[in-house]
Formats: C-alpha cells, sequence, structure tokens
C-alpha cells in the first residue's frame, strides 16, 4: 500500500472566477483552509475558472464535502486547457463523488501541464457549493510502502454529560477520522526530504489531502473510508537505523475544523 500527499495545492494562489456567486459565499472561500468555508453559485450548473499564472504539471484532482451539509453539487467535469477557451479544452475528464465520505479524488491517466484549469458543477438545490479543492502534483514516497499495523479510527466527537437523576445532555458534533501510526522504514535521504517537504510546507496548520492507494482489493472494500483532508497531529520524528537510511511514523487527523 502507498500513500500520495496532495500538499502542493496550486489552487491556494490561483486567481479564481466563477460563472455565479453568491455574495455572502464568494469564490475566494475556496482559498480559505477552513472546510466550512464555502463557495456557492447561484444556479443549478456553474463554472469556476482557476488561472495559475503560468503552466503547471498537476496529477490529481481533490474535493471533500462540507462535513455540516455534504456535498452541494451531484456531478463535476475537469477540464484543463492552455488559454482560457473553453470551446475545445485540451483536457477533460470526470470525478465521482463518493457521497458516503464526502471526498472525490481523481488521479489522471497522465501529468498534464497547463495554465488555465476549469472545474464544472451541477445540482438540484438551486446553487451550487463546494468546499477544499485540490489541483496540483502528488508527493509520494516512490520506494517505500506503508508498512501494516497502522490504524484508523472515526472517532466520536459528542460531548456527553449528565445530571444527578441521571438524564444525559449530549452535545453531538460529529465523527473526526484518525489514521495512526503509519510507518515508513529504511527510507533514502531523498524519502526523507519529500516527508519534510510536506511538513514544512503544512506543518500542523494546514489541511491537505491523503490518498491512499490500496494495492489489493481484499485491504478494504472502498478506499475512500481513508481518504481526505488531513491535519499533521505532530512532528514527524525520524530515526537513523543505518547509515543514511531512517524510519518514520506518521498521525494524522481528518480536517472538519480549523485547529486553535
Amino acid at each position: 500500500m502507498s500513500i500520495k500527499f496532495l500538499s502542493n495545492n496550486l489552487v491556494d494562489s490561483a486567481v479564481i472566477t466563477a460563472s455565479t456567486e453568491n455574495a455572502q459565499y464568494p469564490v475566494t472561500n475556496l482559498n480559505d483552509d477552513r472546510r466550512t468555508k464555502t463557495y456557492r453559485s447561484t444556479s443549478n450548473s456553474d463554472e469556476i475558472v482557476f488561472d495559475f499564472g503560468t503552466a503547471e504539471e498537476c496529477d490529481y484532482f481533490a474535493i471533500v464535502d462540507n462535513w455540516q451539509n455534504g456535498f452541494g453539487i451531484t456531478s463535476i467535469t475537469i477540464e484543463a486547457n492552455a488559454t482560457d477557451s473553453w470551446g475545445a479544452p485540451a483536457f477533460t475528464t470526470t470525478a465521482i463523488l463518493d457521497q458516503t465520505f464526502g471526498v472525490s479524488i481523481k488521479k489522471f491517466s497522465s501529468a498534464q501541464t497547463y495554465r488555465f484549469w476549469r472545474i464544472t458543477v451541477t445540482s438540484t438545490l438551486g446553487y451550487c457549493e463546494i468546499s477544499k479543492v485540490f489541483i496540483g502534483k502528488s508527493t509520494a514516497i516512490t520506494t517505500n510502502g506503508i508498512n501494516y499495523n497502522w490504524n484508523y479510527k472515526n472517532k466520536d466527537l459528542a460531548k456527553v454529560s449528565m445530571n444527578r437523576y441521571g438524564q444525559k445532555f449530549i452535545d453531538d458534533i460529529g465523527t473526526q477520522k484518525e489514521l495512526n501510526n503509519l510507518q515508513f522504514q529504511v527510507m533514502d535521504k531523498d524519502e526523507m526530504d519529500n516527508i519534510f517537504a510536506v511538513f514544512d510546507a503544512n506543518r500542523v496548520v494546514k489541511p491537505f489531502f491523503v490518498y491512499l492507494d490500496l494495492e489489493s482489493a481484499s485491504l478494504s472494500n472502498n478506499d475512500d473510508r481513508y481518504n481526505g483532508l488531513y491535519y499533521f497531529k505532530d512532528s514527524p520524528a525520524f530515526e537513523n537505523v543505518s547509515s543514511g537510511y531512517y524510519n518514520v511514523t506518521l498521525n494524522l487527523q481528518e480536517a472538519k475544523w480549523q485547529l486553535l
């Protein structure tokens, strides 16, 4: 099993324009780290154009829902072009929205290098609403997969109190995924530097997408159970196991709101 870090998000620095826009939910919210800050249109079919300034290599697209309301769209098409002209775009693909786990991660068949990207979204709500979006190049630990014995937990965040009569009072604030003990062993310096680069760009304060590429169907019947938008729970610490080779364990926590 391998992991892809979708951390180098070109959307963060892109100039973004939308075909329609609700003033209370502007398209600039897509640049906000908070998952609950969303863009909302004023119609059931809308286009959002991302201008990266120069042609950039991209191999993944990802989108996550607003965990409070779910996906505010029913379909999504991804296009790329050398110019901001969409009569016959050079690249077109679609992504499937996983309504159960609130995420969609699309690996392109080959890397695409274009300046302009457009997503077209549809809905039946009278508007389209989207949360965090990733377009960019993934970071992989190319020669090392994740060792077995990592663990997944869907942590219940409900706050429960009880009065003296045994009556419960519950503040139900949902669940939060955690991926713990993700171990890479006997990494070389270049692999270690890749993990350092992802952590240095995000630390424990900025969320990024994680894609677990399960190599065997026997490991899981749905990859998206683990995929999504995460924070580092803590700083990775590297153990020097032999000259020039290192072990590391990573712990990740799902991003549903901004950490304080």
